[in-house]
């Protein structure tokens, strides 16, 4: 690894394919005004490589996913969750320009968290006119209301069932675009940022 100038104040490395890693000490991003500059560009870079153009009409709607059962947070409550909720709803994307962005929230004194995913449609017609990039970023913003919600009996109850780490990197990732297979219509590509993120939270067997 070889060591970059500080990115807003954070330390950064590189490796030998050249990915970038940034030593982050926030566990959501409104935390610290630093913290909240790199995931705001970061979230800028996802939006200018989706190539949209301002203005535009963004139209938002939230699929909720409620911890009713173990099964459910075995096969959603995780990083591969989140494409499984998106391809279940994929008929409203085809088509379209979309990007998700995941929440993990908890009600008051639940045990388990609602996994909500937040789609941001382009539309002619419907939703919020954005202007500009900064726009979007802000009117797009998710901001948890307890950054204390991950308390360690949460988290024990968790990982009985999936990797807690996959739930509380979540509020880290950036909207990313859907993106169809060209090949194969039907089907939805891997979101690149959720992919990267899996693989560093990995647990080891």
């Amino acid at each position: 690894m070889k060591k970059l100038d500080p990115l807003f104040g954070f330390e950064c490395e590189t490796n030998e394919r050249g990915l970038i890693s940034v030593e982050v000490d926030c566990d959501y991003p409104q935390e610290k005004d630093n913290c909240l500059m790199l995931y705001n560009r970061f979230e800028e870079l996802m939006i200018i490589d989706s190539n949209v153009e301002f203005p535009l009409r963004l139209k938002h709607w939230v699929v909720t996913i409620n911890p009713t059962d173990k099964f459910t947070i075995m096969n959603y409550f995780r990083i591969e969750g989140i494409k499984k909720i998106v391809d279940e709803n994929k008929s409203k994307l085809i088509g379209k320009t979309t990007f998700v962005k995941p929440e993990v929230q908890y009600n008051k004194k639940a045990k388990y968290p609602n996994l909500h995913i937040h789609f941001y449609q382009v539309s002619e017609d419907e939703g919020i006119e954005m202007t500009n990039l900064y726009d979007m970023v802000g009117t797009c913003a998710i901001f948890c209301e307890n950054t204390k919600q991950f308390t360690k009996k949460r988290l024990s109850d968790l990982e009985v069932l999936v990797n807690p780490i996959e739930l509380r990197v979540m509020s880290f990732f950036p909207m990313e675009l859907v993106v169809f297979d060209i090949e194969n219509e039907d089907e939805i590509l891997d979101f690149p940022q959720q992919m990267r993120m899996l693989k560093s939270v990995e647990l080891p067997f």
